[in-house]
């Protein structure tokens, strides 16, 4: 079996999302790269690496359908609470309340910067 060794979202400002993730997420830079046509941040998050991928030049414009990662979940401890926490923070929540998912595990969904969908999740899988 492979470690995962990080996941890559791509982003249009990579200061930006790396804000939201430090200190919405509590996300810890580890390092970070920059060259003429791409900007990258590697963040930690409980760890596990996401990879803040900003293009600075658009070479040939992808069209991703198939293979596209739906959303990053993020366990927490109080779900409601960070559902309140992130509601004052003034974060776009996908529901007014957590969700149930069977007796051990409640989630909610909400939107990065970007529009990506990540969710907190509480409980066993």
């Amino acid at each position: 079996m492979y470690k995962v060794a990080h996941v890559g979202l791509v982003v249009k400002d990579a200061d930006q999302s790396s804000l939201f993730y430090q200190q919405i997420l509590k996300c810890e830079l580890v390092n970070s790269y920059q060259d003429e046509r791409i900007k990258l941040v590697f963040l930690n998050s409980g760890g596990q690496i996401i990879e803040l991928v900003q293009r600075l030049q658009e070479s040939v414009p992808e069209q991703r359908t198939a293979g596209v990662v739906d959303h990053i979940a993020f366990e927490v401890e109080d779900v409601s609470a960070e559902m309140e926490r992130l509601r004052a923070a003034g974060v776009t929540l996908l529901s007014d309340k957590p969700n149930s998912l069977g007796k051990s595990l409640q989630n909610f969904f909400f939107l990065g910067p970007d529009g990506e969908r990540l969710e907190f999740i509480q409980g066993m899988l």
